[in-house]
């Protein structure tokens, strides 16, 4: 991966080999180092800072998991200068190898008293596609991270090692009996035996997990089935920890209200045996009232910008 000339104010250009796009594909992430500019990184710490409000305030089910956040980013300024940046697009496509639909955006605050996010995948952002259509994310820490110093950043395991897609899939089988009536309770245990933090999974998880260094301008660009963690804020200098997470669709990505009935009932937590309560935190899907189940998100007027 090389920094070819920069965008002067927000994205840097960067080219990638043949073997870099083929280990992201196959693995589900990829660090892109250096990608936005000190201007973008203090554009959206400005933002983020404005919109957080204390979790236990925003009534989500994760009060006790970060100490201020915020779901309202994707139609700022900040956020939008970025993502409609032409060397941000054609990173992206370069990698993923299609066009992109942009829908929301998001950050979160950590304390060192706080534990972030146990090992879990993006069941919640993306569960109103079909589990076939893939989706991505794009993690932009706000402060450095050091995994030898305060920590702060993720861990996360590579696909070829263990995918989400399955969950995924459960996902949607199970949506259909809660659909029907069925309440999650009914079956949940045995999968939230397996899939609970600690477990034997999760041990494997902490034994195959990668952890990387972020300098300011550093994200990272991983699939909605890569499992991944949040890696607690130890005391120190860093008093808290600010990252955005930006969210995007295949451009092809189709409608599964079934799935969205589902995972909204259980707070994303249906593939995972786990009832987290309908999420307070966003609606996004909610909103593609104009086009049937199984048809193109991009053909509703509701539809993000393709990128």
């Amino acid at each position: 991966m090389q920094s070819q000339e920069k965008d002067l104010s927000l994205v840097n250009n960067l080219s990638f080999s043949h073997d870099e796009i083929e280990v992201f594909r196959r693995q589900g992430f990829i660090k892109l180092k250096g990608f936005l500019s000190g201007h973008a990184i203090q554009s959206l710490k400005q933002v983020a800072r404005s919109k957080v409000i204390s979790a236990r305030e925003s009534k989500s089910a994760y009060g006790d998991s970060f100490s201020r956040l915020t779901y309202d980013l994707g139609t700022t300024d900040a956020v939008k200068n970025i993502y409609s940046s032409i060397a941000f697009r054609t990173a992206l496509v370069t990698l993923i190898g299609h066009p992109l639909i942009m829908t929301e955006s998001q950050s979160f605050e950590l304390t060192p008293h706080k534990e972030g996010f146990a090992w879990h995948y993006d069941s919640l952002s993306f569960r109103y596609i079909r589990p076939q259509d893939a989706a991505f994310s794009v993690w932009i820490p706000l402060d450095p991270i050091d995994n030898s110093g305060q920590g702060g950043g993720m861990a996360y395991l590579a696909e070829d090692i263990y995918s989400a897609m399955a969950n995924f899939q459960m996902a949607s089988l199970l949506s259909r009996k809660m659909v029907a009536g069925v309440s999650v309770e009914d079956f949940s245990a045995h999968l939230r035996a397996v899939f609970q933090t600690p477990s034997l999974l999760t041990d494997l998880f902490e034994a195959y997990k990668t952890q990387d260094d972020f300098e300011l301008g550093d994200v990272l660009l991983f699939t909605k089935s890569m499992w991944h963690r949040s890696e607690p804020l130890l005391p120190g200098p860093l008093a808290t920890r600010l990252a955005v997470t930006m969210r995007f669709l295949d451009w092809r990505s189709r409608l599964d209200k079934t799935m969205f009935e589902g995972e909204s009932e259980s707070g994303g937590g249906v593939g995972m045996g786990v009832n987290w309560g309908r999420p307070t935190q966003t609606a996004y899907g909610s909103q593609f009232i104009d086009i049937n189940d199984g048809e193109e998100i991009r053909t509703s007027t509701y539809c993000g910008p393709v990128i």
